[in-house]
């Protein structure tokens, strides 16, 4: 699978992170945030298992992953906008390939809010939309839990199906999820990226417009919140 990683270094700081890049891959050690990539286990063993909390979800630490998107412009929102702050002022893409096994779903700024609060009439065309059909199996079950840590389990599983990440890695619809974030698609990537999967890596000199978000977060909660 193609992917596209965004970030923002110092200026000074662009052709030596471009050449490191080129030359060792992704470490985790390009851009500021430090991410986790949690495999929870086999998603059908869990999904049946009656009593699922996060305590079966989240048994480890994880590894070092890095946040990517399957598409140029999601990288260049993160690039340009989101990862920008007062030093780190110039954008960074960077295109790779990596295998669907490696990948999971970033639902942090989504997936896993609609899991927890989502109202199901509401939120069930959008998340079958941009996250394909198969999520509805987890975020069905969810929506029928009571227990939070239940529901949070569900999203832990529903990140890693493999149907649910190629059905987003394909979506074209943007959403406008927390914290002001705009994007097609989020991924969560286990390092490392070895230098022979990347493909390019740039630093664009002019910003793409932001996208306007088709679905926004509110649309998939209860009208009243």
């Amino acid at each position: 699978m193609r992917f596209f990683r965004g970030i923002s270094v110092p200026a000074s700081s662009v052709e030596p992170t471009i050449l490191s890049i080129r030359e060792n891959g992704l470490t985790g050690e390009e851009g500021r945030w430090r991410m986790s990539y949690n495999w929870p286990g086999p998603p059908d063993v869990l999904f049946n298992k009656k009593d699922l909390s996060v305590k079966d979800t989240r048994a480890s630490e994880g590894e070092p992953g890095v946040c990517a998107c399957g598409e140029k412009s999601g990288a260049a929102y993160y690039a340009w906008h989101h990862n920008k702050g007062d030093k780190d002022t110039s954008p960074i893409i960077i295109e790779f390939e990596a295998d669907e096994s490696v990948a999971a779903v970033d639902g942090r700024d989504f997936l896993y809010t609609v899991f927890q609060l989502g109202d199901p009439n509401r939120a069930r065309p959008i998340l079958e939309r941009t996250f394909g059909y198969a999520v509805l199996r987890y975020a069905e079950r969810a929506w029928n839990e009571k227990e939070q840590s239940c529901r949070i389990a569900l999203c832990d599983i529903a990140i890693h199906d493999p149907e649910v990440i190629r059905a987003h890695h394909a979506n074209e619809c943007v959403l406008g999820g927390r914290y002001s974030t705009v994007f097609k698609n989020a991924f969560i990537i286990r390092l490392p990226v070895c230098p022979e999967a990347i493909l390019s890596v740039w630093s664009p000199g002019t910003a793409e417009q932001l996208p306007l978000p088709k679905f926004k977060l509110p649309d998939a909660l209860p009208l009243n919140r």
